[in-house]
């Protein structure tokens, strides 16, 4: 009860002395030094006591309570009881003995948020948002997905997301502040993906290009994308390519471009729009003067609609870069395009391979490549124009003295030795670069005309055939009857060579091209052929067309067809060399002396 006492006199200063670091706060008379043992334990005494007090509802007149009987009992306890080891007290200082077995708690302490509470408040890049959301649906979250949310660039490809887990990832990229570059091709994204994309497109202000190729978008989900992207200001790069989009959403597309202020690239190859949006999409094309590539290839443009977007370009100033493959240009729309040609000033880059370009369709390319100054880049290969076209439009750069181009592209076409005469002054002088399929060869007696050339490249193996026959060669003679497994193309070459089979170098290039499999000649399949002509069981001979060769000793043309093997090149395939018919030759000359 004394103690009580004494401790009610001193609890100013002590408690000034216990809570205060500042040693100018303490009185003149109190010692710079912390409180005894007998001065500190009434203090819990006297507070445990009031708290008891306040619990069992008595007032403040009553007598001691157990508590204090208890603190009574503690002082007077034996020195056994008090350690004076530093796990209970220690002079200087106060410490509490506690052990985690004397009690239960459910509090669990975030060491984390305590230690860095910015990064749990503020997750910039989404990874707690986007594993609450998958545990919400019900699915496994993407492992690659959460580790690759704090990088620049997320490249998410085919990695076969369905619906519910586009709809996940669309929470965190949303508030994502890292990721400028997001690739998701090849994720079977429906329309309702494309949904969620959109909330993505128009709440991040930080991304600036998304691919989304080859997936499911369709017509619907491409119109609700270009609802958001017309009015978004960070998006620079946008490529839906192949998506299964229809021709409804080309006004949607059209849209974009007459709205969108940012958008430097826009990919819409390999989908299904027709004439209806290359009417809108022309409109599109004139106004827009923001937008530098455009890719419009392999859609189900015909004509009409090749013809519109075509003019679309005449009037565009913004476009550096234009991939019109398989469109369906043709002669009409190479008039169109000669026009925009001369009056464009920006375009750079023009790609206008597969688009059924005529020759008269390559007369009107050239005109307008008279007058260009600013194109580099032109791609015109795969067209029906061939060699002569090409011819054409090389004498058209090469008369314009102010012409920029650098690199012209005549894929899949032979040219005529004059183009190559060109071609080198213009390598020299200008640097120009030019891609090729080759240089026609001499004429030879056999070829006939252009178009016998242009047959073989469509049929390398068939007609390789015809000229071993012509040549009176049986190729299992060549071969050894296919006995052996690998030869190179210089191999193969000499022992074409050796076999007096007569064909023209650059055929010989061609279908060794055509035979090889890494490094190697598969000359099997050559022989695989004959096999199946000469098949016992299929009844009738496989008629094959006829083909004329023509000789300098006469104008006679000399036709055969291939005829069925007898029964005995049949048993040659497996049986002996010795066995081997005799060559067509040989055969030829008994047939006379029989006669």
């Amino acid at each position: 009860m004394s103690n009580l006492l004494r401790v009610q006199n001193q609890d100013s200063d002590l408690s000034r002395r216990v809570l205060s670091p500042l040693l100018e706060d303490l009185d003149e008379d109190a010692e710079n030094k912390p409180p005894v043992l007998e001065e500190f334990l009434p203090v819990f005494g006297q507070e445990e006591a009031v708290d008891n007090k306040e619990q069992n509802g008595e007032e403040n007149g009553n007598s001691l309570n157990k508590n204090d009987i208890q603190e009574d009992k503690f002082l007077d306890a034996d020195d056994e009881n008090v350690s004076d080891d530093d796990e209970y007290f220690s002079e200087g200082s106060i410490s509490i003995h506690t052990d985690p077995e004397d009690y239960d708690t459910d509090l669990e302490i975030d060491t984390e948020s305590l230690l860095n509470p910015k990064t749990t408040d503020h997750d910039t890049s989404g990874k707690t948002k986007y594993i609450k959301k998958c545990f919400d649906l019900g699915i496994n979250p993407v492992s690659y997905f959460v580790k690759n949310l704090e990088n620049k660039e997320l490249k998410l490809r085919f990695h076969g997301l369905g619906a519910d887990s586009v709809r996940a990832i669309s929470f965190p990229l949303e508030t994502n502040t890292n990721i400028e570059i997001l690739n998701l091709e090849g994720n079977g994204i429906d329309s309702m993906g494309a949904r969620c994309l959109c909330r993505v497109l128009r709440e991040n202000l930080f991304l600036t290009e998304v691919v989304l190729s080859e997936n499911k978008i369709g017509t619907e989900g491409a119109i609700s994308m270009c609802q958001f992207l017309k009015s978004n200001r960070n998006l620079i790069k946008v490529d839906m390519t192949a998506n299964e989009i229809g021709d409804p959403a080309g006004q949607s597309f059209s849209e974009v471009l007459k709205g969108n202020q940012s958008l430097k690239e826009l990919i819409l190859a390999n989908n299904r729009l027709e004439e209806t949006s290359a009417r809108f999409l022309k409109e599109g094309i004139q106004e827009n003067d923001r937008l530098e590539s455009l890719d419009l290839s392999w859609n189900h443009f015909k004509t009409t609609g090749a013809v519109a977007i075509a003019e679309g370009l005449q009037e565009n100033v913004g476009l550096k870069k234009f991939r019109f493959q398989m469109a369906g240009l043709a002669k009409a729309g190479s008039e169109a395009m000669m026009k925009a040609l001369k009056q464009n000033r920006t375009l750079k880059e023009l790609d206008i391979c597969f688009n059924r370009i005529p020759v008269e369709g390559a007369v009107f390319l050239a005109k307008g490549l008279k007058e260009n100054d600013v194109l580099q880049h032109l791609k015109v290969g795969n067209n029906p124009f061939e060699s002569d076209g090409a011819m054409v439009i090389l004498e058209a750069v090469d008369a314009n003295t102010n012409s920029a181009i650098k690199y012209l592209d005549f894929s899949n076409m032979l040219v005529k030795a004059e183009f190559a005469a060109i071609e080198e002054k213009l390598r020299e002088q200008r640097n120009l670069k030019i891609k090729h399929e080759g240089i026609l060869p001499e004429m030879h007696p056999k070829n006939g005309t252009y178009a016998r050339l242009s047959a073989f490249r469509r049929d390398p193996i068939e007609t390789f055939r015809k000229y071993a026959e012509f040549s009176g060669v049986n190729l299992f003679d060549v071969f050894n009857g296919g006995h052996r497994l690998q030869i190179d193309a210089n191999e193969f070459r000499d022992l074409i060579r050796s076999s007096e089979i007569d064909i023209p170098d650059q055929q010989l290039t061609v279908l060794i091209r055509t035979l090889d499999v890494d490094g190697y000649i598969n000359y099997n399949r050559i022989l695989d052929e004959n096999e199946s002509e000469s098949s016992p069981i299929s009844s009738e001979p496989r008629s094959v067309s006829a083909v004329s060769f023509s000789s300098d000793k006469s104008d006679k043309n000399v036709s055969f067809s291939a005829r069925r093997r007898t029964s005995s090149t049949d048993s040659a395939v497996t049986s002996d060399s010795s066995k081997l018919p005799k060559s067509a030759k040989n055969k030829s000359k008994k047939k006379e002396k029989k006669k």
